[in-house]
């Protein structure tokens, strides 16, 4: 059994946002990706929360945060409920780590929604479009039919999706806390919802105005990522003036999971080494 719980609660424009905050400190604020949630930072949280302040929330639409019909959690609206948090939490320029589709939203939120962000780490950043997975373009492309399929059926595909996540397999009951959200009807539909929401129109916008990007920046990387494979995070660092790159060794996709010590080592030593104290 997982234990993971946030106690907070933000009443967003598209519901409530469920949050929680760890440790002392500058800020840093956790920003889980897709098909997860903030459960993948249960590990990192902890560890980061010795030196920072650290804040983990569910995206509308995610996790334990609200999920129903007809929920905005579009690509282009999800940015402004960072804005939101960030004011409603009263910081300036905190630190960002960004996991998988949520660097867009981080740098829509600064680069076109006017948030002022501290320093920023990219994992594993679905940011320079081709970066939708073959299974979430095809549903995309087909979601009417996809949403037709019987429940069990959806379920395991989502499942055996988020098995291709790490280099090593996950216990059964990690795998199930990250189907925890998406099981059932209800989670199946959100399921669908979310994924209808993968536009990559709404990331090119970013792309020629990465080079603007002025605050310390560190690309990081699952060494053996097989859904964003390590090339897009060379080309994401060389799109960036100053930015370094850093690998996690012996880790896929989802970082946290195969090598939670090493994820968190490299985002404290890189606000460490840019004086984020």
């Amino acid at each position: 059994m997982i234990e993971w719980s946030l106690s907070q609660t933000y009443h967003s424009p598209e519901g409530r946002i469920r949050w929680e905050r760890f440790g002392e400190g500058h800020p840093v604020i956790l920003l889980h990706g897709t098909p997860n949630w903030s459960v993948i930072w249960r590990n990192i949280a902890p560890r980061l929360a010795e030196r920072w302040s650290v804040y983990a929330f569910d995206w509308p639409g995610f996790g334990t945060s609200d999920r129903y019909p007809g929920q905005n959690v579009s690509w282009d609206e999800q940015p402004r409920r960072l804005v939101e948090l960030v004011a409603h939490w009263g910081h300036e320029r905190p630190a960002i780590v960004a996991f998988d589709f949520a660097p867009i939203f981080a740098l829509r939120a600064q680069l076109l929604e006017g948030l002022e962000l501290g320093p920023l780490v990219l994992a594993d950043a679905a940011v320079i479009p081709p970066f939708v997975t073959d299974f979430s373009r095809q549903a995309r492309e087909n979601i009417g039919t996809f949403r037709q399929l019987p429940t069990h059926i959806a379920e395991g595909m989502v499942r055996a999706h988020i098995e291709r996540t790490t280099r090593h397999p996950m216990p059964p009951e990690v795998i199930d806390a990250y189907m925890w959200p998406w099981s059932g009807q209800e989670g199946v539909a959100a399921y669908w919802r979310a994924v209808e929401c993968y536009d990559e129109h709404l990331a090119r916008p970013l792309v020629p105005r990465l080079a603007a990007l002025s605050q310390p920046v560190m690309v990081l990387w699952g060494e053996h990522d097989e859904w964003l494979p390590p090339s897009m995070g060379e080309a994401l660092t060389e799109a960036i003036p100053g930015a370094r790159l850093r690998h996690v060794p012996d880790a896929g996709h989802f970082a946290q999971e195969d090598n939670p010590a090493g994820f968190a080592e490299a985002i404290a030593e890189f606000l460490e080494e840019v004086g984020y104290r």
